[in-house]
Formats: structure tokens, C-alpha cells, sequence
């Protein structure tokens, strides 16, 4: 008896895209963080979707995921998302991208928003004091 060839069309199970693969793995990410209160619990998933993210074939599909995580008011933990990828690709988009929505917020004089936005971007910096409740960032 053969086997049915490998292929697109005999999987019984379709392949996500990276942007659903992302997104869902940035919802369980605030799940864990909700219930354990701790960037540590999170960090290995956190490392695990960099990685996959290093060898994305379309860039898009982070960026629509990054971008959507940023603006989410669904993920609790968008922030410590946001600023895991910002601390560890530094990517220039993202940045811009932050930067208008800090200054938006500024303007509507959005305290609450202004400070979300400035946790983001002070994650930039080589020197950000957050850096160690992300263990995995000291091995890049």
C-alpha cells in the first residue's frame, strides 16, 4: 500500500501565516503574563517567535503583526511585546511608527497613552534598564 504523497493538497492541516502565527502567539504571551506577572515566564515564546521572525520570507506580515500588537487594546501585555522586538531588531519603521503615536497622544494630551508609547521606545536604546527581565536578549 503507498502513501499518499507529501503536498499541499493531501495536509490535513493548512499552514497559518506568520502574521496569525504571531498574533496568536502575542495573545497567548499576555495570557501567560496576566496569570504570572512575570517577563521571565514569558521570555523562552517571546525568543522563540524572534527567531522565527529572523527568517521571515515576508516582512509584511511582521510588520502588520507589530503594528497590531502596538495598537491592540486586547493583549495586556503589548508593551513588553513591543518592546522585546524593539530592543532586539531596533527595526527604524517601528520606531517612526512609535514615535507618531507618542506624539499623537502627546497632543491629545493622552498621559496614559504618552507613557505606554515611551515604555515602547525607551527600548530602543542599548542601554535600556529593562533589558535583564528578558534573558534572552543578553544572548543576542
Amino acid at each position: 500500500m503507498s502513501q499518499p504523497p507529501d503536498g499541499p493538497e493531501n495536509s490535513t492541516m493548512p499552514e497559518s501565516s506568520l502574521h496569525e502565527t504571531l498574533v496568536s502567539g502575542f495573545r497567548e504571551i499576555s495570557a501567560i503574563l496576566d496569570q504570572r506577572h512575570s517577563t521571565l515566564a514569558v521570555d523562552p515564546a517571546l525568543a522563540d517567535l524572534a527567531a522565527r521572525v529572523e527568517t521571515a520570507p515576508e516582512p509584511d506580515e511582521v510588520k502588520t503583526a507589530i503594528l497590531y500588537t502596538v495598537d491592540s487594546r486586547e493583549l495586556s501585555g503589548s508593551a513588553e511585546i513591543v518592546q522585546y522586538f524593539a530592543h532586539r531588531f531596533r527595526w527604524n519603521w517601528l520606531r517612526s511608527e512609535l514615535e507618531k503615536r507618542h506624539s499623537n497622544s502627546l497632543a491629545t494630551v493622552n498621559h496614559k497613552l504618552t507613557r505606554h508609547y515611551e515604555r515602547m521606545l525607551e527600548a530602543f536604546t542599548q542601554d535600556w534598564e529593562d533589558r535583564d527581565l528578558f534573558p534572552s536578549l543578553d544572548r543576542q
